[in-house]
């Protein structure tokens, strides 16, 4: 049986002072506006609601839509934490790519770079390394 779509993602970083203002940034620009703090155990093995004194994890949640799941993305702090290798991309639109290029500068990413011409992107890292993207996939004709 095929997947239904994401539910969740977990970044983990080696600080999360250093980049909790960045994603708070990306994530409204996401369309993500609510932010909730937890404290995660290392590895993830369990999960308690924190507060804004009390946290070591972020999550940036989508709208509650009545008969939808909501879906989020964490920033969990593990000080052993290295720049994930791997990338998260966010779909958006095309004519958008330019601004969310200036965006993305604005807020603080490192490394920016365009995609070519067959594939529409911003790629960039956040500010300690984790490399993301937002990429704009054509319809298949």
């Amino acid at each position: 049986m095929p997947s239904i779509g994401f539910d969740h993602i977990d970044m983990r970083v080696p600080s999360l002072a250093a980049v909790e203002r960045f994603y708070d940034a990306l994530a409204e620009r996401l369309g993500l506006p609510t932010k909730r703090y937890a404290v995660v155990q290392f590895g993830g093995a369990s999960w308690a609601e924190g507060t804004p004194e009390n946290y070591n994890a972020v999550e940036y949640c989508s709208e509650k839509v009545p008969g939808q799941v909501r879906w989020f993305f964490g920033v969990i702090e593990e000080q052993s934490a290295q720049a994930a290798r791997s990338r998260v991309a966010f779909a958006v639109a095309e004519d958008e790519l330019d601004a969310w290029e200036a965006f993305v500068r604005r807020i603080g990413a490192r490394d920016v770079e365009r995609g070519d011409p067959e594939y529409p992107a911003v790629f960039f890292n956040d500010p300690v390394g984790t490399r993301l993207e937002v990429c704009a996939r054509r319809v298949s004709p």
